[in-house]
């Protein structure tokens, strides 16, 4: 179901992510009360207005009876463009490589990915492909370069990101594939900012969001860095982010953070390479 359209209709303020808090329609709110998660479509206030599957707080903010709810939902049901065959086992992906569910493309001299700066070696490298909607498809591997699971970047449609059926991103970190032991990690959001880093030089891995799980700490430790530098994005998002890598690493690892200029939201939108190094190097020690 595509909550965050459906949402948008109803007039929730939604930002590009997939869990996050609101003033609670239900209430006098002043604290970001109510959290809202796209992925498992459920939501709850904190300061006990209810909690439950989305279809019930479109119930519960529309004032439309349950029937018509669960009709318009229907109408709008719609499906990812891409699927895995039933069966798979994903614990064994050796025996059971991952397949896209859908002809892939190589990616054309013209993409908008290139306009971004990237070159077509990284392209290469990183195993990316296109689909019929021009969308940038990339898979994600682990170390022994077995594909986990496909993540999809669109341009014209949110959200930007879509990530295959079955595929655990907390479990997963994107850029394991060419890692084995680094002394110097960089931890970034999303795929394209490694991929962006590892076309200048720098050794990096991709948690898919702003939150790092456990599991991807302890891949991380597998790594055996002797600093994690921490480049999430320049918002809220990514702040909260740190914090709690922070937390959760600190005891680990040498960890130290960047300064994103304030008027860029990550490391892609630093094109000129010197500029980029600077502020890698002008990096802060925690």
């Amino acid at each position: 179901m595509d909550w965050y359209s459906i949402l948008v209709e109803y007039g929730v303020s939604v930002p590009e992510e997939t869990e996050f808090n609101i003033l609670c329609p239900f209430h006098d709110d002043t604290h970001l009360s109510c959290s809202i998660n796209l992925d498992k479509g459920v939501w709850i206030c904190f300061a006990g207005c209810g909690q439950g599957g989305l279809k019930t707080f479109i119930w519960k903010l529309s004032g439309k009876s349950w029937d018509d709810i669960g009709e318009e939902l229907e109408a709008k049901t719609w499906e990812i463009d891409f699927d895995f065959s039933d069966g798979l086992n994903l614990e064994d992906s050796s025996e059971n490589p991952i397949e896209y569910g859908q002809d892939l493309l190589d990616v054309p001299s013209n993409h908008w990915i290139f306009k971004r700066g990237f070159t077509l070696d990284i392209i290469n490298k990183w195993g990316c492909k296109i689909n019929s909607y021009n969308d940038l498809v990339i898979p994600v591997e682990d170390s022994n370069q077995n594909t986990l699971g496909w993540l999809t970047r669109r341009t014209q449609a949110i959200p930007k990101y879509l990530y295959s059926k079955g595929f655990k991103k907390s479990k997963a970190l994107f850029g394991m594939k060419y890692l084995d032991h680094v002394d110097t990690l960089f931890v970034v959001e999303g795929a394209l900012d490694s991929m962006w880093l590892d076309q200048h030089g720098y050794s990096s891995v991709g948690i898919l969001g702003a939150i790092i799980s456990k599991a991807q700490v302890e891949l991380i430790s597998s790594l055996r860095p002797t600093e994690v530098v921490l480049c999430l994005d320049n918002d809220e998002a990514g702040k909260r982010g740190i914090e709690k890598a922070t937390v959760d690493m600190v005891d680990k690892f040498m960890l130290s953070f960047i300064d994103i200029p304030k008027e860029k939201k990550d490391l892609q939108e630093i094109k000129n390479s010197e500029t980029l190094n600077k502020i890698i190097n002008n990096r802060t020690l925690w």
